[in-house]
């Protein structure tokens, strides 16, 4: 990351030096090209009244003496280009058919200007690699009488501009070094404790998720370790309640294989079996087959939950309907542990839900009461509203159930009396299946208990309109009245 930043941050600068070198070295060359233009103006107003009277000497002269002045070649053509004053005397005679001639002797240009680069030693080049030509014209009522030459070298002003360069070039050399370094020293503040956070994802992996970070400050890391901390702690639960969830499953399914065993093998080892025993013990087989049967079953629901698998046939179902229907199966077994039930309706409750669910729910509610409450007790179910919800309401007078079990009471395989449930024939799964339908349906439940007073579950769900309110209304619109 350092070295692409680097690289990121290395372009920018070149691109920038070469943006502030170009602008330089274009101010510079525009501000020598104007002086030397207008040193050119001044010599050919200065020039034009001797060339008008033809005084050779005194140009001669004023060329010369301006050329030391001003460092630079200078030359006087006439109107066809050719060289009359040279102040070297080298070119006099010589017709010189350079651009920035013909611009004013052929187009008619006030001035021009040009740059050439030639060898060094020759006598046009003066001492430098790259040279200058200025020319202006020599006018008079405006009649070309002549052209105004400066030769003049640009090694100085190349001289200055590869300073120039070589200074923009040092400073951005050391200005990405002290980048380079306070980068590489903030890469490593920054990387280290994602170095930290990595070595403890993979000693995660190794050795389990007991290990924790610990973080400093609250910066974007600090948050990260936080997050790890809390995914670590949510997946050390999960994989304690999936041991605990097969330890527990292990158990459940080894108690009624081992009641079968020891039955069987009693059987077995019998030589004369007497009839009522082998009754007796094969009636006994298959309690535990269907408690077995059961365990299972409520496995599978278990694991359809979970894994999300377990698809709701979703219509408007009628609550009360369901209660009393369900309430209609569980008589004989109220009846039998001689517990009264006794249903309430106050209206009408239509939820959205899958009937099949619901009534497990209803069902395993009233079964548990029934189970825990002692023989002449009796176990109220009451559906009301209440703010937009359907309140299905189970209460016992049965034995209660402890404060301290309260909190565990929807955990998978639990059981406040481990003796009396299995008594029962519980698997300690009723009650997690029984809030996992709820959730699915959009509720919520709740759960009140004093030992030795009773128990009071819950359910709430939400309320949907009655779907055969209009059908009712239309029957009655549909029927005759009686006018006599």
């Amino acid at each position: 990351m350092v070295l692409v930043y680097m690289a990121l941050i290395g372009i920018a600068f070149g691109l920038v030096v070469w943006a502030v070198m170009n602008v330089t070295g274009t101010y510079l060359v525009d501000q020598r090209v104007r002086e030397q233009l207008e040193i050119v103006d001044e010599l050919a107003l200065e020039v034009t009244p001797y060339v008008r009277t033809a005084d050779a000497d005194t140009l001669y002269n004023l060329l010369a003496q301006r050329g030391r002045e001003t460092d630079a070649r200078l030359l006087l053509l006439n109107a066809d280009g050719t060289v009359w004053v040279d102040s070297l005397s080298e070119l006099n005679g010589v017709r010189l058919g350079h651009g920035e001639v013909t611009d004013v002797t052929s187009l008619h240009m006030d001035r021009s200007y040009g740059f050439h680069r030639v060898k060094k030693g020759t006598v046009t080049s003066l001492s430098g690699e790259w040279i200058a030509y200025y020319t202006c014209g020599v006018t008079s009522r405006n009649e070309l009488l002549g052209v105004v030459m400066m030769v003049s070298s640009l090694s100085e002003l190349t001289r200055s501009l590869n300073e120039i360069q070589n200074s923009i070039i040092i400073f951005f050399v050391m200005v990405l070094l002290v980048v380079l370094l306070v980068g590489l020293y903030f890469s490593s503040v920054i990387t280290h404790p994602i170095n930290e956070l990595n070595n403890l994802m993979q000693q995660t992996a190794r050795s389990g998720f007991t290990v924790r970070a610990k973080p400093r400050g609250n910066d974007e890391i600090a948050q990260l370790g936080r997050t790890f901390n809390m995914m670590s702690e949510k997946l050390q639960n999960m994989d304690q309640m999936r041991n605990d969830f097969i330890s527990n499953a292990s158990h459940e399914l080894k108690t009624p294989l081992s009641a079968m065993k020891i039955l069987i093998e009693s059987l077995l080892h019998q030589d004369a079996l007497d009839p009522a025993m082998t009754r007796e013990f094969l009636g006994d087989i298959n309690q535990e087959i269907d408690r077995l049967s059961a365990i299972v079953g409520d496995l599978l629901t278990i694991v359809r939950f979970d894994s999300r698998s377990e698809k709701l046939q979703m219509e408007p179902i009628a609550l009360d309907e369901l209660l009393f229907d369900t309430l209609g199966r569980l008589n004989p077994v109220a009846k039998q542990a001689q517990i009264t039930l006794e249903p309430a309706c106050d209206e009408l409750c239509f939820v959205n839900g899958d009937p099949i669910k619901l009534q497990q729910v209803i069902y395993n509610l009233t079964d548990n009461a029934i189970k825990y409450t002692p023989a002449g007790g009796t176990v109220w179910i009451r559906l009301f509203t209440q703010s937009g919800r359907a309140v299905l309401e189970v209460r016992d007078n049965g034995i209660g159930i402890p404060k301290e079990s309260l909190p565990h009471l929807f955990e998978r395989f639990y059981r406040v009396d481990k003796a009396r449930s299995r008594s029962t024939g519980g698997t300690g799964l009723g009650l997690s299946i029984v809030q996992s339908v709820v959730h699915l349906h959009g509720g919520d439940i709740e759960v009140e208990s004093e030992e030795n007073v009773g128990t009071t579950f819950r359910v709430y769900l939400p309320l949907v309109e009655d779907p055969y309110a209009d059908f009712d209304e239309q029957d009655e619109e549909a029927q005759p009245t009686d006018e006599n």
